[in-house]
């Protein structure tokens, strides 16, 4: 690109990746979020009867976790977005508390049917250590912005988007084990783990590249 230096060539291929990292966020975000509403109905359709069974025998704690859930879900993705925050600082302080209160409402409800789950012992604790966690790190996220340290805010609140997307690649992660051979209870369990666990270490890479970027050229990237 004549006249363009290649810093220059670098940023705006990087802004063009952030760019598109988030519209394919958002909409898997959106896409999930949807899917679950049918949980909403009296009688919810395309529901296996194990996980049936459980939402009749739970209705309030799993409706819980779903709403929240969703709710958080199609809020996280827009709250990363400096022109609107710049533009519209109430809005990003409201929609944030609505996403707090989501997350709080999913991480409980999440915490409590993660307990009745028939997949086994495994997959209890990989369901309640997420809800653990994602409680924790959004908590942190509300704690900094308190405190005025909107830096911090930005990187738990990174985190805590990264354990809500959990949904996403839980489901996406699924099929993979039949893919391979194997039956679907070894890959459904494997992904209690690793749906957010792969998250979070995403997260943790971004944040640290970006810190490092940071620290390298004495200025602050913004999402």
């Amino acid at each position: 690109m004549a006249g363009k230096s290649k810093q220059e060539v670098s940023l705006s291929a990087r802004g063009l990746m952030k760019k598109g990292g988030w519209l394919l966020l958002m909409l898997a975000a959106t896409v999930i979020a949807l899917m679950s509403t049918r949980f909403l109905l009296p009688d919810p359709p395309h529901v296996g009867p194990e996980i049936m069974a459980n939402f009749i025998a739970h209705k309030p704690t799993f409706l819980a976790h779903v709403l929240g859930s969703l709710i958080a879900l199609l809020i996280g993705p827009w709250q990363f977005i400096g022109g609107l925050r710049n533009r519209w600082p109430g809005l990003h302080r409201w929609t944030g508390r609505l996403y707090m209160l989501a997350v709080l409402v999913g991480g409980v409800g999440g915490f409590i049917v993660a307990w009745t789950t028939l997949a086994g012992p495994v997959a209890v604790a990989g369901f309640a250590t997420l809800s653990v966690l994602w409680l924790y790190v959004t908590g942190k996220g509300y704690q900094t912005v308190r405190a005025g340290r909107y830096v911090e805010h930005r990187r738990w609140m990174i985190r805590s988007y990264a354990l809500t997307a959990a949904a996403i690649t839980l489901r996406l992660g699924l099929p993979i084990a039949p893919a391979l051979g194997y039956d679907f209870m070894t890959g459904y369990i494997i992904q209690t783990w690793a749906a957010w666990l792969i998250n979070l270490a995403v997260a943790e890479f971004y944040l640290y590249r970006e810190l490092s970027r940071t620290a390298s050229k004495g200025d602050e990237v913004s999402v």
